[in-house]
């Protein structure tokens, strides 16, 4: 731990480092004046301190200037945790309650007094080691919250968003696009036959193809923005925002193109390999939409699979030949 000792007065420090010498964890001690104290620990200052200590004992002798000071030090967001400890060789009630009022820990009367000095700063030196282990604890419970909330929203099996996690983010989009007035689009891919592949290879083999097509479906997910998830067991979703139902129909055609690129053997009565199909569609939302009534209708598209693009139409379906 790192003391510093603030003092304009050159109170004797002899006392000082007899207690010390019982407190071994504290290894670095860094005096300064009270004018030195704002440079050397940048006190309400953007710069980075010189020196950041544990526990400050500040001398309250030059009784205005201290109490400033250490207002400002206790006012300090890099400070928030720095044990303060003030010293004075006075009974004077103003003082002491001066002392209090700045927020100090706790006081210090009689600096000649090593064996009071000792009992002060092993007090010190406990508060700051539970306050470290507190946030050690802290930030230990937030990691582990953010895996958690990390796990939760990413798929398991295939690594890319969940379900859950697509319809908040999608929640979120549409209410971008209803207030800057811009169209989504929003694209399901299934796979084609899957349920006859599964049952033909086995679910070991099955799990291989979801993770390689999830692999395969990044590459057309490229922009910022852009959503990839699986809403299904062999289903998945594309969000794409400030695009329209052409923007969106290239990139479905992308993504049955990685898709065939993989040749995954399976025969079908739509050819020899495992393919898929993909519907999709393209709103300027209202605010009447959410993210569940545009799923239950990208569902309802990619069911019926109706090929082409009319003009009174705002959806399409692709299937992989």
């Amino acid at each position: 731990m790192i003391l510093a000792v603030i003092d304009d007065v050159r109170t004797d420090l002899k006392p000082l480092k007899e207690a010390l010498s019982r407190i071994e964890v504290i290894s670095w001690v860094e005096n300064m004046t009270l004018l030195e104290s704002f440079d050397k620990l940048a006190i309400l200052s953007p710069a980075k301190p010189i020196v950041q200590p544990d526990i400050v004992l500040i001398s309250f002798e030059n009784n205005i200037e201290a109490y400033e000071v250490t207002l400002a030090i206790k006012s300090d967001g890099k400070y928030t945790d720095t044990v303060v400890i003030s010293y004075h060789n006075s009974d004077d009630n103003d003082i002491i309650k001066a002392m209090q009022e700045t927020g100090c820990l706790d006081y210090v009367k009689d600096f000649s007094d090593k064996t009071e000095i000792y009992a002060r700063l092993r007090t010190a030196v406990a508060l700051r080691q539970e306050i470290i282990s507190r946030r050690t604890r802290e930030k230990e419970i937030e990691e582990n919250n953010r895996k958690l909330e990390d796990i939760s929203n990413i798929d398991g099996l295939t690594g890319i968003l969940s379900k859950r996690y697509f319809s908040f983010k999608l929640e979120e989009e549409i209410s971008r696009a209803i207030r800057t007035k811009s169209a989504i689009s929003l694209l399901r891919i299934d796979i084609t036959d899957f349920r006859d592949y599964n049952a033909k290879y086995g679910f070991l083999e099955g799990d291989k193809v979801l993770r390689r097509i999830s692999s395969a479906l990044k590459k057309s997910a490229k922009r910022p923005g852009d959503l990839l998830a699986r809403i299904g067991g062999n289903s998945f979703a594309l969000f794409l925002p400030s695009t329209d139902l052409k923007g969106a129909e290239f990139i479905a055609k992308t993504v049955v193109k990685h898709i065939n690129n993989l040749a995954i053997e399976h025969e079908t009565e739509y050819g020899s390999f495992l393919g898929v199909h993909v519907g999709g569609m393209s709103v300027t939302p209202e605010v009447t939409d959410d993210a569940s009534g545009l799923l239950n209708m990208i569902s309802d598209i990619t069911a019926e699979c109706t090929a082409g693009i009319g003009e009174e139409k705002n959806f399409f379906c692709i299937r992989a030949e």
